[in-house]
């Protein structure tokens, strides 16, 4: 190949279209291109995100990121609805990012949320509001206790002081926690994924089930193959069902369930 044509082939790889939409008066473009500043990324296949007002073609936003565009199922860019853009993005496979841009007046704006290595997307709830589920592992620094996924639903919070996701665990995310129960269920012995599923029930009680239930199936559960005695079985869920809300899950009475645990 002759050296010009080389070259051209060279810069076309560096800025290797990932994604574009246009939305509420705006383009918006995830790119690839090869990182050229010195440091440890140099040379690496990166990100750039540009955000164009369509009226006049100005430049609003421009902003290199570590983050490769696309994760996986989730695009690179999607339009979520005529407010809000979100793009995706990754470091060397794993480690999902999610960027929500607010497309609305003359300074859009834009917050991130990590997915961790378990990318989905963002979903409108019933309200109108923007929820995304993470799927964390280590939450508890100082103690290794496996490679448990806890589930969180976030919910994006827009208002005059706040723009950012926070946790949520109310009615509507209730649904999901309780899903994502029944998912790990049947995935998995309930000796293995035991702090799994009661993450989820206790994220699950501001819905209209009763976890009592299935405390006591689990304990059940757990006794099986006389792993676990009753006291052992119930020891042990009363430990992590302490142990939980430390990394932000709900607290449970466990006198509202005599007998269970």
């Amino acid at each position: 190949m002759k050296p010009l044509l080389l070259a051209l082939a060279l810069l076309q790889g560096m800025a290797a279209y990932a994604g574009e939409v246009h939305s509420n008066g705006y383009t918006v473009r995830f790119d690839e291109r090869i990182e050229d500043a010195q440091g440890d990324l140099h040379g690496e296949t990166v990100g750039s995100i540009r955000l164009v007002r369509s009226s006049d073609q100005a430049l609003v936003w421009q902003e290199n990121t570590p983050l490769q565009p696309g994760c996986g199922d989730v695009a690179a860019v999607t339009t979520i609805n005529d407010r809000f853009v979100s793009l995706c993005g990754h470091l060397g496979g794993r480690h999902y990012t999610q960027k929500i841009i607010f497309m609305q007046g003359n300074s859009p704006t834009m917050v991130s949320v990590d997915q961790y290595d378990s990318p989905s997307p963002v979903r409108v709830e019933r309200d109108g509001s923007l929820a995304i589920e993470v799927l964390r592992r280590d939450r508890f620094p100082d103690e290794l206790t496996g490679s448990h996924y806890f589930s969180t639903v976030y919910r994006l919070h827009h208002d005059d002081a706040t723009f950012g996701f926070i946790p949520s665990f109310d009615s509507d995310a209730a649904e999901h926690y309780w899903q994502h129960y029944r998912a790990t269920r049947q995935a998995a012995p309930a000796a293995i994924v035991l702090p799994e599923l009661l993450a989820s029930l206790l994220a699950a009680q501001a819905g209209k089930q009763s976890i009592c239930a299935e405390l006591a199936t689990l304990a059940a559960d757990l006794q099986q193959g006389q792993q676990y005695d009753t006291q052992g079985a119930h020891a042990l869920m009363r430990k992590w069902l302490h142990k939980l809300p430390a990394i932000g899950y709900p607290a449970f009475d466990t006198q509202a369930c005599p007998g269970r645990i």
